[in-house]
């Protein structure tokens, strides 16, 4: 009789990568003193690749991140053949959006511990999560006019370039879950943006302070792909932009760049933190839920360096809502009603 931890386990191996007996898999596993996995996980995924799946596994142990190369992770790559690497740790989403990756195949898991892989988080089949992100891109590109609007403020629209690279760039790792949709460049869209709770880190480098604690949330004023101003409390105006520069000036990019945005698509996400307690954590758990919108900023490149969350968003499609108030609207759209109804896991949204 399977566990829910083994249909989770399955779910990932089988599911998102189809391990198949004897592939060498590099487990590449963050220290759980800083909090963000548990050590129960990564025993039990070695195990289960082990024990019933009949793969060979190692394990890294690594720190949290930072902005240079992890040296022994790239001597094991360069010493060894292995057909996957799998991430249980932060420093695997660093580099999700390299176009010219070769080598082994990289699994990224946002299921951070035992209990979250368990639950629907991790046991939603990853081939419907994979089937719904197919037809919400599908029905975004698609699309001539998309607006935008929030309960908090947001009110942007823009008319999807489909002509340039960065409007189809996806990420170039295994996402498990396959849970938000793909990122939509955003140097075509105008209008005001509601920023919820403040500001995190989008988890492509590493700098200090993380995160922007904003709890009356801030407005951002967009033109073109570009932030021309706040709106909001002076105090928290000062903030962001300070914030803003900081970041800009440590990497050297462009401050008030928008570079994309997209949306949570899992049905299942939670995080019962106040994301005043741990923005940065909170931030990186619910931009899978269908509640965020969140955008990737600061710098000119694909992610960016800052995210910012819009909550509970309406996202008209010339005119038809695909989400509503933070809810996909399933019903409005006969392709993904289809997808809803060939996976009744599925059933929450």
């Amino acid at each position: 009789m399977k566990t829910n931890l083994n249909l989770g386990l399955t779910n990932l191996l089988q599911g998102a990568i189809n391990l198949q007996r004897g592939q060498r898999v590099l487990l590449v596993q963050e220290n759980p003193k800083y909090g963000w996995y548990d050590s129960k996980l990564p025993k039990a995924l070695r195990a289960f690749a082990v024990d019933q799946l009949g793969a060979v596994v190692e394990v890294l142990e690594v720190d949290e991140p930072t902005n240079s190369p992890h040296k022994k992770l790239e001597q094991m790559l360069k010493e060894q053949h292995w057909d996957w690497i799998i991430f249980l740790a932060r420093i695997g989403d660093q580099d999700r959006f390299e176009v010219s990756h070769q080598g082994p195949g990289k699994l990224m898991t946002y299921t951070r511990t035992a209990e979250q892989l368990q639950s629907g988080l991790g046991t939603v089949p990853h081939a419907a999560m994979v089937a719904l992100k197919t037809v919400v891109n599908k029905t975004f590109a698609g699309a001539e006019e998309i607006a935008i609007t929030c309960p908090f403020g947001t009110q942007l629209q823009g008319k999807p370039d489909k002509s340039i690279g960065k409007s189809s760039t996806d990420v170039a790792v295994v996402r498990f879950p396959a849970a938000v949709s793909k990122p939509i460049s955003a140097h075509t869209f105008s209008g005001r943006v509601a920023f919820r709770h403040g500001l995190a880190p989008t988890g492509s480098k590493a700098y200090s302070p993380a995160c922007l604690s904003l709890p009356q949330g801030i407005i951002a004023v967009i033109d073109k792909g570009v932030i021309s101003s706040f709106e909001g409390d002076a105090a928290d105006i000062l903030a962001a932009q300070d914030h803003y520069r900081q970041v800009a000036n440590q990497f050297n990019i462009e401050p008030w760049r928008v570079d994309s945005w997209h949306l949570g698509l899992h049905p299942a996400t939670v995080h019962p933190a106040d994301p005043q307690v741990d923005l940065d954590r909170w931030a990186n758990t619910m931009f899978t839920s269908p509640r965020y919108l969140h955008f990737h900023t600061c710098g000119n490149y694909p992610p960016g360096e800052i995210c910012g969350m819009v909550e509970d968003p309406t996202v008209k499609l010339d005119g038809v809502a695909l989400w509503q108030d933070g809810q996909l609207m399933v019903s409005n759209y006969s392709a993904i009603a289809k997808v809803a109804q060939c996976w009744p896991e599925l059933s929450l949204l």
